[in-house]
Order: C-alpha cells, then sequence, then structure tokens
C-alpha cells in the first residue's frame, strides 16, 4: 500500500539537442528523420503510434526496473489539438532476489525472479511539432519508482543519429503551486546535511577511522511560538549559512532542507532548498482522488495535468535542482 500523503506529481521540461551545426530544432524535424516514419503523412500520430508500440509490445527493460503500457484501453490516448500523449504505465523492480508468501503460510515461498513488482503511473507528454522544448508529467509514489527509467525511454526516443543528440530533461514547478504553499505556510526548521564537516570534529585518529563515512545532520528550528513565513526563509538561510562549525561555514552542507507547516491542513513537509528558495513538490492528496492503496484517479489527474500545461506553455514555472 502507498501512503496517500506522499504520492506526487513531478513535471519536467524535455528540450531538443542537435548536433553541432546542425540547421535545425524542432519536433516536426526530429520525428521527419526517424526511420519509417512518412514525411507525406502526419507526423504526430505516426510518432505517438511509435511511441505507444515501443511501450505496448511488452516490458521494457531497464536496469532493475520494468514498464509496459496499461492493457485497459481506457487508459491511454492522445490529443492532436495540444500535442499530447497521456497514459498509464504498469511496472516497478524486478523481483530478482526477492521472494513471495501467503499470508496464511509463511513456510510456502515463490521465487519472484523474472517477474516485475506493478505499481501503475500516469505520464503525460506534451511536445509540440513547432518547438525544441515540451513538457512531461510524471506521478510517483513515495517509495520506488520508474521515473528515471521512463525518462531515459523518452530521451532515447527523441535522439536521431547526426541529427539530434539525446534530449535534456530537467524539473520544473508551476508557479502558482510554489505560491500557493509560500503563501500559507510556516517554518518549523532549516536543517543542514554534510559529509565534509565531519573531519573537522576530530583529530582523534580511531575515532576517524571508525567513522569514515557518516553525516551529520545540523538542525534550527524558531523557539517557543515564534512564527517565521515561509517568505523569510531566504533570509534565514542566508546568516545561517554563514555560521561556523569547527571553523567550517554550513553554507558547505552537501543538502539543505527546510521544514514547513501547511497553516490550513497543520502538515508538515520538508523539501530541498534549492537556490535559497524553497521549492515544494506537487502533492496530490487532496487535489485529486485517491483510493486506499494511494493510487490517483486518471480521468481526475489527467484534467489536472491539462490545467498546469496551460500555465506551463504561458511560461508560468520555475526551474528547480534536480533531484
Amino acid at each position: 500500500m502507498n501512503n496517500p500523503e506522499s504520492v506526487k506529481l513531478e513535471v519536467f521540461t524535455i528540450v531538443l539537442k542537435p548536433v553541432e551545426d546542425y540547421p535545425n530544432n524542432s519536433f516536426e524535424d526530429l520525428i521527419s528523420k526517424i526511420n519509417g516514419i512518412d514525411v507525406s503523412q502526419e507526423l504526430f500520430e505516426q510518432f505517438t503510434q511509435l511511441f505507444i508500440n515501443h511501450i505496448d509490445l511488452g516490458y521494457t527493460e531497464i536496469r532493475n526496473k520494468a514498464f509496459t503500457l496499461s492493457t485497459n484501453a481506457y487508459d491511454y490516448g492522445f490529443d492532436i489539438t495540444n500535442h499530447s500523449i497521456w497514459g498509464v504505465l504498469k511496472g516497478g523492480p524486478k523481483g530478482n532476489g526477492k521472494t513471495k508468501s501467503p499470508l496464511e503460510n509463511r513456510e510456502d515461498e515463490e521465487d519472484l525472479s523474472g517477474d516485475v513488482i506493478n505499481d501503475k503511473y500516469f505520464f503525460c507528454l506534451h511536445f509540440p511539432p513547432d518547438s525544441y522544448s515540451g513538457f512531461l508529467f510524471f506521478h510517483i509514489y513515495g517509495g520506488e519508482s520508474i521515473r528515471k527509467e521512463f525518462i531515459q525511454h523518452i530521451t532515447d526516443l527523441f535522439k536521431v543519429t547526426r541529427c539530434y543528440n539525446k534530449a535534456v530533461c530537467h524539473p520544473v514547478l508551476p508557479n502558482s503551486v510554489r505560491d500557493e504553499f509560500k503563501n500559507n505556510s510556516r517554518v518549523v526548521g532549516l536543517t543542514y546535511n554534510t559529509n565534509v564537516l565531519s573531519s573537522a570534529m576530530t583529530q582523534d585518529s580511531e575515532f576517524a577511522n571508525l567513522c569514515a563515512n557518516y553525516n551529520i545532520e545540523i538542525t534550527i528550528k524558531p523557539a517557543g511560538q515564534n512564527i517565521v513565513s515561509s517568505e523569510r526563509v531566504g533570509i534565514m538561510n542566508r546568516v545561517l549559512s554563514g555560521l561556523k562549525f569547527n571553523n567550517l561555514p554550513l553554507s558547505n552542507s552537501r543538502k539543505k532542507k527546510v521544514a514547513l507547516e501547511n497553516l490550513s491542513s497543520n502538515k508538515t513537509s520538508t523539501f530541498e532548498l534549492d537556490v535559497q528558495d524553497v521549492m515544494p513538490r506537487i502533492y496530490l492528496d487532496g487535489k485529486v482522488p485517491l483510493d486506499i492503496y494511494g493510487t490517483p484517479n486518471f480521468v481526475n489527474l489527467k484534467i489536472f495535468c491539462d490545467e498546469l500545461l496551460r500555465e506551463l506553455i504561458a511560461g508560468q514555472y520555475t526551474r528547480i535542482a534536480r533531484r
């Protein structure tokens, strides 16, 4: 079972990368260069069928994960007007080295090698023919995900020898989501995580040999009933990053995180501190219906993505740090 509160939607830009000195740069041009594409026919529809075939003929295996298109015909489709393909994948980690047992009999085990541990994942890919950049929506749960493997699959498709190198993918956040959270939350703690400062703690060689690989985590919280709005995070981080621990500043930290409490729901979530700013993730609980297993209603999720897409097309988004 997936925790409904951890179910998220992630948004990415997909940007084409033409080879050096190649004169063109658009999805339409790239698709026209793919083997088997008939340039006299509608390019978007042909690529859509190619895309669907790639993930529908069987499981695609990448590293220790595998995925395929849902066998439910209502779980995928395309929109020619908006130049989008959407669908539901099933997949997850391969079961190599794992076993399963019935709940009523712990002695009975079945080897899962060669099997896939399936979850369902929604995606929506938007790529306008006359542009060199598009958007990918991908929903994930709190645990393992096939997001990286599916993105690799997509960026490989947007690659043509001697014309286009592998496409580049980068996470972004719609400004409306960022502003909604930032304007209605308070800071409950900033955390600095580092493995550099550990070497400055002591010169005791015996201790250093025992603890050669570990992290130090320093958390700073407002005291008492002090309410610090999320808008003040940049100021707090600028000051706190200058503090020194054994003569090394916290700005050297490998990771910086901020814990924010939503003033409406009283829920606390932890986010990475990206470029001195808070970049919340898009949690779907409360935005899209989820079942008891944390699986979204995919029809509603598609509508939610369509709303965000209009915002992204208008350029109303912020680039965030790679996760």
